[in-house]
C-alpha cells in the first residue's frame, strides 16, 4: 500500500559524486566512521520521505541562485556535525537538497563539509546542477528512488532500493 504523504527520495548523481568524495577525503582511515556517515544519511532518508521540511537548526530553505527558482520547487539545505570528526570546520557537514512538491519527490543534490564549502558551492556550479536537474525531470525518473517504508503497528523502518528493469518498460 502507497501511502500518499510520503516522500520518495533519489540520491542525484551529483550527490553520489560528492558522497565518495567525503567518504575517501574524511573517512578512508576511519571505518567506524564510515559506517556512522554512511549511517546518518540513510536517517536523512528516512526523516525527509516523512518529513522533507525539518525545522531549524537541523534544516531551512536556500536561496535559490538567480535565475534558478521554479514554481512547485524548493531548495532546502540540512547542516549537521559529520560522525566521529571533532576538528571545526570539517566537522561541520552540508547537504543540499531540491524538493518537488508536486511529485512529493526530494532530489539529494549535494553533500560536503563548511571546509570545503563556507555557505555552499558557488551558485555558478549550483544553477547549472539545478537547470540541468529541472529541465531534464531528472527527479521523475524511477530507477534510482529510494523508498522508505514503516510498519505503523510495529515501527519497523526499512530503506530500500528499487530497482527499474529497462526491459520491462517498453
Amino acid at each position: 500500500m502507497n501511502d500518499s504523504g510520503k516522500f520518495r527520495i533519489k540520491l542525484l548523481t551529483n550527490f553520489e559524486k560528492t558522497q565518495q568524495k567525503l567518504l575517501r577525503d574524511r573517512y578512508r582511515k576511519n571505518p567506524q566512521g564510515k559506517a556512522a556517515f554512511v549511517a546518518l544519511i540513510e536517517k536523512f532518508i528516512k526523516i525527509l520521505s516523512v518529513e522533507p521540511r525539518p525545522r531549524p537548526p537541523l534544516g531551512h530553505l536556500e536561496q535559490w541562485p538567480k535565475g534558478t527558482s521554479r514554481d512547485g520547487w524548493e531548495l532546502w539545505k540540512l547542516e549537521f556535525k559529520m560522525p566521529q570528526i571533532s576538528s571545526g570546520e570539517a566537522g561541520q557537514g552540508r547537504l543540499i537538497y531540491l524538493i518537488n512538491c508536486i511529485e512529493k519527490k526530494v532530489g539529494f543534490i549535494w553533500i560536503y563539509t563548511h571546509a570545503e564549502f563556507e555557505k555552499r558551492p558557488p551558485d555558478k556550479n549550483l544553477k547549472l546542477l539545478l537547470l540541468e536537474i529541472m529541465d531534464n525531470y531528472e527527479l521523475a525518473d524511477e530507477s534510482k528512488n529510494l523508498d522508505y517504508s514503516g510498519d505503523g503497528e510495529t515501527g519497523e523502518e526499512e530503506v530500500r532500493e528499487n530497482k527499474s528493469n529497462e526491459s520491462q518498460s517498453t
